[in-house]
């Protein structure tokens, strides 16, 4: 998939997320994208998923289907890893806890920022 343009993504975090330094944020990036990146770390690559991938992510964090298979978690006593399958040439993400967990409230609260508008 060719790597979209960025420049003009508007980043959406959690509420939980407003104070925190660092967060997951996500931008709905039009024609079926969704981007994801680090803001403590923007200048690392964002993750670019299909609209479907991302709420199929977002359905399993939230107990409704099975693992997903593109986007892959791995949580720790110290961090948190965000990883996409299909595209081993984008580094995964790293967030502490507290990120995810602020993320993970956004996430079972449904809030709309978070999904494909």
């Amino acid at each position: 998939m060719p790597t979209p343009d960025l420049s003009t993504a508007v980043w959406r975090k959690a509420k939980m997320s407003e104070s925190a330094q660092g967060c997951v944020e996500v931008a709905d990036l039009g024609g079926g994208l969704i981007a994801v990146r680090n803001s403590s770390d923007p200048a690392r690559a964002a993750h670019v998923y299909p609209v479907g991938d991302w709420e199929e992510f977002l359905a399993y964090l939230r107990g409704e289907r099975p693992k997903s298979t593109r986007i892959q978690v791995a949580i720790t006593a110290d961090a948190v890893v965000l990883s996409d399958c299909a595209d081993e040439t984008v580094l995964p993400h790293t967030y502490t806890n507290h990120e995810w967990e602020c993320f993970m409230s956004g996430v079972q609260n449904r809030e709309a920022q978070l999904s494909a508008a």
